[in-house]
């Protein structure tokens, strides 16, 4: 069988960008694991019979999206019932997260940040079975269990791994990244979802994240932290933590400490906090008084005014949003993206951006942009989603999936 193919008559929406970007009527022709030539029309000087040709009927081909913060442990009928996911047999518990990395990849995700698990291996076994070929998925970055101080949020109950200092952190860093952990996840600030543990407050020090940095580096890897309070924000961005997770709270040093870095990234999780505000998980239990307690409608507000601002600043974004809560539920990713457009004020094609060509540089791969020598993993779907986002959720417009060139979902519904 040939490793050339010719994807034609189709629209390509590259990426490369511009915030004012639309799909442009292109052929891509792929060569084994990576994009060979892009070219409006017609690709000129290619031996069609020597390729297989896939006729896509109009659609749009757009790069495969990425999520940056993802628990693949979190099975598809989970509601915050963390300590009896991670007390499930690993037997039944493994059958749970191969559904999980299914959906991601079958919803048009072909890379995933893990952002902690609930059983150690969880993200070290799936990549493992996904690169063998045994189990569809998409491309993980490997998280561990996640990682707090003594004394905040997480130290009790057994889920988390808990430190009191820099030289045990940094211990706890090597450990995970011997096993192959790649994104090593810390909890610096409170979460008021938590009433004792509210959101504006600050756990670790300098000392401790610039050794867990080092650390990781050491090993090719990096270091993300769930940061809701401003101080959090700027001490994660000067240590030179990679992903700094929902950043609801910014003030002017922690903005300026962002604007001094190439190398962080902010991941807001903003559905999330959208979608508890705005009542959808009531009907698990999470009542109005509850939410309006937590504050979150308070944090909502100061999240969106924050990512306003860091947008105009050229802070880099990247999507990722805590999804597989029921009121959040596994396969509806892309209303993260959909939430950029709506409250923030991005364009669709900026939003996209945050889930595509922002996450090659972010974990180091060629990937992310229509382009050549890209990593052929691609979303091809019907219509335009720069004219209306929220497409991307719609699983009949889903044609296909690749990865590595290949194609890895085709939806039984549609004939290519």
């Amino acid at each position: 069988m040939t490793d050339r193919t010719l994807l034609t008559n189709a629209k390509v929406l590259a990426c490369s960008g511009a915030a004012d970007e639309h799909p442009f009527a292109a052929e891509v022709l792929i060569e084994g694991a990576y994009i060979a030539k892009v070219a409006a029309g017609r690709v000129p000087d290619v031996d069609r019979s020597a390729a297989r040709v896939v006729d896509l009927k109009g659609a749009t081909i757009l790069p495969g999206l990425g999520d940056a913060h993802v628990h693949i442990s979190w099975p598809l009928d989970f509601v915050f019932n963390h300590a009896a996911v991670a007390a499930e047999s690993p037997a039944a518990h493994a059958l749970d997260v191969a559904a999980v990395v299914r959906t991601y990849l079958e919803s048009g995700y072909t890379l995933v940040v893990g952002a902690g698990v609930l059983q150690a291996e969880d993200d070290l076994l799936a990549k493992r079975a996904i690169d063998a070929g045994g189990l569809v998925g998409p491309r993980v970055i490997p998280s561990g269990l996640m990682v707090t101080q003594a004394g905040c949020l997480g130290d009790e109950g057994g889920l988390m791994e808990v430190v009191t200092d820099a030289k045990q952190l940094r211990e706890v860093v090597a450990r995970q990244c011997d096993a192959g952990v790649r994104a090593v996840k810390l909890f610096i600030s409170g979460d008021s979802a938590v009433a004792a543990y509210p959101s504006e407050d600050v756990y670790m020090n300098d000392a401790m994240l610039e050794a867990a940095v080092s650390e990781a580096a050491r090993h090719g890897a990096f270091i993300t932290a769930h940061a809701r309070a401003a101080d959090s924000v700027e001490m994660a961005a000067r240590s030179g933590v990679r992903i700094i997770h929902h950043a609801c709270f910014l003030h002017d040093a922690a903005l300026r400490a962002l604007q001094s870095r190439t190398d962080v990234w902010v991941c807001p999780g903003l559905h999330y906090l959208y979608a508890t505000v705005n009542g959808h998980a009531e009907p698990w239990g999470i009542t109005a008084n509850q939410v309006a307690a937590s504050g979150y409608a308070h944090e909502l507000e100061s999240q969106v005014q924050g990512l306003k601002r860091m947008v105009s600043a050229g802070i880099r974004i990247v999507a990722g949003g805590d999804f597989g809560h029921q009121w959040t539920r596994h396969g509806t990713y892309a209303a993260e993206l959909q939430r950029y457009v709506e409250l923030v004020g991005m364009t669709p094609s900026a939003a996209i951006q945050t889930a595509t060509r922002n996450m090659g540089p972010l974990v180091g791969l060629p990937l992310g942009c229509v382009a050549e020598r890209q990593l052929a993993d691609l979303l091809i779907v019907d219509g335009d989603p720069t004219r209306d986002i929220r497409l991307l959720q719609d699983a009949s417009r889903r044609r296909a999936v690749m990865k590595n060139g290949a194609f890895a979902y085709v939806n039984p519904d549609v004939v290519l």
